[in-house]
């Protein structure tokens, strides 16, 4: 792989993994987050708390030894943070 096709695919991986992983994890807290709070203050909680994994997203894809490895582990945790907002869309009966 050239050093240009390997920096674009870490540029798509950064953004596009970063912004699927930050709506999985606003709207995995948006359902966990009721049973303690409001749900509009939940849902406030959980969007300002996505931020984090989309920032630290950006840094693994980026300190990862490969593009191909950045690109796995990041599908990897956005399938396992969306398959936990579909456990818990079953779980509660909410819509998200």
């Amino acid at each position: 792989m050239t050093r240009r096709t390997e920096i674009a695919l870490r540029v798509v991986t950064a953004v596009g993994g970063g912004y699927a992983l930050a709506a999985g994890t606003a709207a995995a807290l948006s359902l966990a987050l009721p049973a303690v709070q409001e749900r509009s203050e939940a849902v406030l909680t959980a969007t300002m708390a996505a931020l984090l994994p989309c920032v630290l997203t950006v840094v693994m894809v980026f300190a990862a030894a490969s593009a191909r490895r950045a690109l796995a582990w990041t599908a990897g945790l956005t399938a396992a943070v969306w398959a936990v907002v579909l456990l818990l869309k079953s779980m509660t009966g909410a819509g998200v």
